[in-house]
């Protein structure tokens, strides 16, 4: 996916001020480039915003104790005996630890800082990072790099060091540089130079600084617009600034559960489906068992809708001709369900209604929830139940209560 670089300088002021630009695809590789205010510049690309070392300050520092929200309003105090601003008005990003156990801290004035944010979104420009310049150098120990554009430039002075260094020329070497030795630890074995990109001919000359123990090696040209860009990289935008996250930020993190949870799923619809099959093949099953054993018991000429059904109204007129109870009798449901009934309050028994095994009780109880008692009771007498709709009356619930010979539903 292609990258937007875009370098803010220290004189960059608002939307208006034109900016230098890079559009680099995902090898690193330079498409376009310019010098354009943020409004002109390409969209529908992540943006990386890369800020000129003289605008942040970079501060080793013992941190207290705490978690991010509390680090994130603590930091601006641990600043300020680095800065001569008010620790409102700074943003500062806490970076690498160091071998004694303090952390680099990146510190930038806050409202600069806001312009810039308002101005991308402001420009339609999807702005996912924000680096300082002076972080992208390689450099070690034993290894400083120093960029230079003839009269100023920073030094990085290790993983994660890096000073802007003030004016100098080819003779006066920059003080921060002198200070910069003399306070590191390790003094480096060599310092590799270089020039930036853009750095005009006439003050393309090697420095000649007698005061500089460090010997200068020359290396090839700086070029933001080209140089890597480490994902483990400070991001600037942290705190009250971090971008909001993007699904396919995301996504490498989430990927293993959702195929899980895809595989989970798959799983659970294809058991379900199988089983759901197998159901329906007993049912089958059993109907054409029961539809046999009708027509075996009563003969191929009775027309066959509902076998349950047809087989226990038979067999009650069967018993009845024999002159022996059947389930279905109205004194043998009622009977099955005395005690259930008993038990209500009384008055709960509105009406009943007896027709062809099946007999109908109105029934009217305090609650709603009285009525799945009562349910659960006539089904531990061996019923057959239906209940109908329940209907609240205010001060009390109604409902018609069907009960059947067990088996029938």
């Amino acid at each position: 996916m292609s990258e937007l670089r875009i370098y803010f300088s220290a004189a960059w002021r608002d939307s208006a001020t034109p900016c230098p630009w890079a559009l680099c695809d995902d090898r690193g590789g330079m498409q376009q480039s310019g010098v354009s205010p943020l409004a002109n510049l390409p969209k529908g690309h992540d943006c990386v915003a890369i800020i000129a070392a003289d605008r942040v300050l970079n501060i080793p520092a013992m941190l207290p104790p705490g978690n991010r929200r509390r680090l994130q309003s603590l930091l601006p105090f641990v600043a300020e005996e680095f800065t001569l601003s008010d620790p409102e008005e700074n943003h500062v990003v806490p970076g690498d630890t160091l071998a004694d156990g303090r952390r680099m801290l990146a510190v930038v004035d806050k409202q600069w800082l806001q312009r810039i944010v308002s101005a991308a979104q402001q420009a339609k420009l999807s702005l996912r990072r924000m680096l300082v310049e002076s972080a992208m150098p390689t450099a070690t120990a034993e290894s400083w790099t120093l960029v230079w554009d003839g009269q100023g430039g920073f030094v990085k002075t290790g993983a994660a060091g890096a000073v802007a260094l003030d004016a100098g020329d080819a003779q006066a070497m920059p003080v921060l540089l002198r200070m910069s030795l003399d306070g590191a630890v390790q003094i480096p074995k060599k310092i590799e130079f270089k020039f930036r990109h853009d750095t005009p001919a006439e003050l393309r000359t090697m420095p000649q600084w007698a005061d500089l123990s460090v010997p200068l090696v020359a290396g090839s040209d700086w070029d933001w617009r080209r140089a890597p860009v480490a994902d483990t990289a400070l991001n600037l935008l942290w705190g009250e600034f971090t971008p909001r996250a993007k699904l396919q930020e995301w996504w490498p993190r989430l990927r293993p559960a959702v195929w899980l949870l895809l595989a989970v799923l798959a799983i659970e619809t294809v058991g379900s489906n199988v089983q759901w099959a197998q159901l329906v093949y007993e049912k089958n099953q059993q109907t054409k068992n029961m539809q046999r054993i009708f027509r075996a018991t009563f003969g191929e000429a009775v027309t066959l809708v509902n076998a349950p059904l047809q087989m226990q109204r038979n067999l009650a007129e069967a018993r009845h001709a024999a002159g022996v109870e059947d389930s279905g009798d109205y004194l043998s449901l009622l009977n099955a369900a005395g005690m259930a009934l008993a038990a209500l309050p009384g008055g709960s028994v509105v009406a009943m209604h007896y027709e062809s095994g099946r007999l109908d009780i109105d029934i009217r109880l305090p609650k709603k929830a009285d009525f799945a008692r009562l349910q659960k009771t006539l089904l531990d007498s061996g019923l057959g139940v239906r209940m109908g709709e329940v209907r609240d009356l205010g001060n009390a619930a109604e409902t018609r209560v069907t009960l059947l010979p067990e088996g029938m539903s």
